[in-house]
C-alpha cells in the first residue's frame, strides 16, 4: 500500500498516489456543456490543491464528498493547473482516474484550512495576477441594498459593500446571486458591532482603474464572524477608532449622531459639486447643493411596501394561486415579501423619486426613498396614489411631484462602491434640507470662497508678472512664454502651485504701441561679450 504524500509533492508521473485530506469546497461546473465536479481539498500541513471528477466519475464518488469531511485519497492522475480563476497556487490538479477510491479518514483539524490572506494594498497595486482566486478578510463598514438587475437576460441579485483591513485600506466588494441576499440578511440581523467578512476564493476585478473583489460563480465561500484563530487575530489588530458597520439604503438608516442638520451640512461633511462627485474615486459621504431639472420615471416613482416592515413586496398571480388552492378564498391580492418570508394582504405605497439634478458643473441622478421623499413632496405616496396596486403608467405624474421640478434644495448623497466600481450615475440621498434659509446661506457660503479663491488667483498671477516680466521682441505677435500656449488674445492660462488656472488679461499689440511702454517694449535684448582684462 503507497504511503501517504503530502499534497505539494504530487507530482504528474506516476498515478498510484495517496492522500489524507480535509474537503473545504464542493461544487459542479458546467462548461460549454460539460460537466464536472470540483473540489478543493487541504492536508494537515495547511497546503491546498484541486480537485475534479469528469461526469462519468460524478455518480461513484458524489456522495461520499461532502464538505468538512476528512478522507483518503487513492489512485489518481496529477495534471497541470492552469487557466483562469484557479482556487489553489498549486501549479498541479488532481484528476479522479476509473481507479480512484475515496474512503473515509480520520478528521483533521478543522481549524486548518489553508487561508492566505491577502494585503489590500496589494491588490491596489496590481501586484496580484488576477488568474488566481484570493482570500480577502475584512471589516464591512458599510453596505448597500440587494439590487436585481439583469443580466444574460436573467435576473440577478447584486450587493456592494466596503470592507477594509488592519491597515485601515478600504476595497470594494461585490457579490452576486444567493451569495448577495445571504449576506444582507446575516449583516442586517448581526449585534456584533465588529462585523467580519471572509471570502475564500474570490475573483479579483478591475474596473475603471479600480479593483474589487467578488465570488467567482458558486465556488466562492463567505464566511461572517468566523470563530476561527485567523479571524480573532485580525479583530485584534484592526484600528481601535470605533468603525462600525453603516448601511446605506433606507430601510436599515439608523441616525447614531446628535448632530444637528444646519451643522451636519455646514460644518462636519465635506461640500462636492456635482461633477466632484462624478469624478470621486473613494466612496463617502458629501453635501452639495442641487436644482431638480425632472423626475426620472423609467423605475416609477412608487413601489408596493409590506405594512409591517416597509421592505418591497412582489404581487402574486391570483389566478394560479386559485387553481394551485380550489377550496379557498381569495378575498384580497396577495404579495410575497422576502422580508417577512410570507404571503402578505396588507400592503402600501412607498415613495423612490429619481431625480435629475444640476449645477454650474454637470447633471446627473438623486434617489429619494420613501421618508427623505416626504420630506419634499410633504404627502405620503399613498395620499397621491389613492391606489394599492403597482403603477400603471410611471409618466404620469401628479401635480405635488410636477411642482418639485425647478427647485434647489441642499442634499448629502452617498457615493458608494457601485458609483465607482460599475460607474451607476445614481446616488442615494441621505438627508435633505428643503428650508430656503438654509439653502440661501450655503449658496453665499460657497460664492464667498469661490471670490476669495479668485482673489487669491489674482494675487499669484501679480505676482508672477510682477517678478517674471516677458522680454519682448520687434515682433509683436511672437511673444513668448515657455510656460503655457495662448489660446485667445484676450486670454492665457497660467498654472500655479495648487494645479489650478488663473486667467489674467493680456497686452495686445496695439496696447504696447501707446504711452511709455512703447518705448521700452521695442529694446532687444543685448548680448555682453567677454571682455579680456
Amino acid at each position: 500500500m503507497a504511503s501517504i504524500t503530502n499534497i505539494y509533492s504530487l507530482k504528474p508521473f506516476k498515478t498510484q498516489w495517496r492522500v489524507h485530506v480535509r474537503i473545504l469546497k464542493v461544487w459542479k461546473q458546467y462548461l460549454n456543456g460539460v460537466e464536472t465536479l470540483e473540489m478543493v481539498v487541504v492536508d494537515d500541513m495547511n497546503q491546498t490543491m484541486h480537485v475534479s471528477l469528469k461526469k462519468e466519475y460524478i455518480k461513484k464518488h458524489e456522495n461520499v464528498s461532502e464538505e468538512g469531511l476528512s478522507k483518503i485519497i487513492t489512485n489518481f492522475q496529477v495534471a497541470h493547473n492552469g487557466g483562469k480563476f484557479r482556487t489553489t497556487p498549486h501549479v498541479c490538479k488532481i484528476q479522479f482516474a476509473s481507479t480512484t477510491s475515496i474512503r473515509p479518514a480520520e478528521d483533521i483539524d478543522p481549524n486548518i484550512l489553508g487561508l492566505n490572506f491577502v494585503k489590500f494594498s496589494d491588490i491596489h497595486e496590481g501586484k496580484l495576477n488576477p488568474d488566481f482566486l484570493i482570500d480577502v478578510v475584512g471589516q464591512i463598514v458599510s453596505i448597500g441594498e440587494v439590487e436585481i438587475l439583469n443580466v444574460n437576460k436573467k435576473q440577478t441579485k447584486r450587493l456592494t459593500m466596503e470592507i477594509r483591513d488592519t491597515e485601515n485600506v478600504r476595497l470594494n466588494c461585490v457579490l452576486w446571486g444567493p451569495y448577495a441576499s445571504n449576506l444582507e440578511s446575516l449583516a442586517t440581523n448581526t449585534t456584533e458591532a465588529v462585523f467580519v467578512v471572509v471570502l475564500r476564493f474570490s475573483k479579483l476585478r478591475l474596473y475603471q482603474g479600480v479593483w474589487s473583489v467578488g465570488n467567482c460563480y458558486n465556488c466562492s465561500t463567505v464566511l461572517t464572524n468566523p470563530d476561527i484563530p485567523e479571524v480573532l487575530a485580525f479583530k485584534e489588530k484592526l484600528p481601535a477608532d470605533g468603525v462600525t458597520l453603516s448601511y446605506t439604503h433606507p430601510n436599515q438608516l439608523t441616525i447614531v449622531s446628535s448632530i444637528s442638520v444646519r451643522d451636519d451640512f455646514f460644518l462636519h461633511s465635506p461640500r462636492r459639486t456635482i461633477s466632484e462627485i462624478i469624478a470621486a474615486s473613494e466612496v463617502g459621504k458629501c453635501v452639495t447643493m442641487a436644482t431638480i431639472m425632472s423626475i426620472d420615471t423609467e423605475f416609477g416613482w412608487y413601489y408596493m411596501s409590506c405594512k409591517t416592515c416597509s421592505k418591497k413586496v412582489f404581487p402574486h398571480d391570483m389566478d394560479a394561486m386559485r387553481e394551485k388552492y380550489p377550496g379557498r378564498p381569495f378575498k384580497k391580492q396577495l404579495w410575497k415579501c422576502g422580508k417577512c418570508n410570507t404571503d402578505v394582504e396588507e400592503v402600501i405605497p412607498a415613495f423612490m423619486l429619481t431625480f435629475r439634478v444640476m449645477d454650474n458643473t454637470g447633471e446627473t441622478k438623486f434617489l429619494l426613498f420613501d421618508k427623505l421623499a416626504m420630506e419634499v413632496v410633504n404627502q405620503t405616496a399613498s395620499q397621491l396614489t389613492q391606489s394599492v396596486d403597482e403603477i400603471q403608467d410611471p409618466d404620469v405624474l401628479p401635480m405635488s411631484l410636477s411642482n418639485i421640478c425647478g427647485k434647489t434644495y441642499l442634499f448629502k448623497v452617498a457615493i458608494e462602491s457601485s458609483n465607482i466600481v460599475f460607474n451607476s450615475d445614481t446616488y442615494k440621498v441621505m438627508k435633505i434640507v428643503t428650508q430656503s434659509d438654509l439653502v440661501k446661506e450655503f449658496s453665499e457660503i460657497s460664492v464667498s470662497q469661490n471670490t476669495i479663491e479668485a482673489k487669491h488667483e489674482e494675487h499669484v498671477l501679480t505676482s508672477l508678472t510682477t517678478e517674471a516680466p516677458l522680454l519682448l521682441e520687434d515682433d509683436y505677435e511672437d511673444v513668448k512664454t515657455p510656460s503655457s500656449k495662448r489660446k485667445s488674445n484676450d486670454s492665457e492660462e497660467i498654472g500655479n502651485d495648487s494645479g489650478e488656472l488663473s486667467v489674467a488679461s493680456k497686452k495686445t499689440k496695439n496696447d504696447f504701441k501707446n504711452g511709455d511702454d512703447a518705448k521700452h517694449t521695442v529694446m532687444k535684448p543685448v548680448k555682453k561679450e567677454k571682455t579680456d582684462d
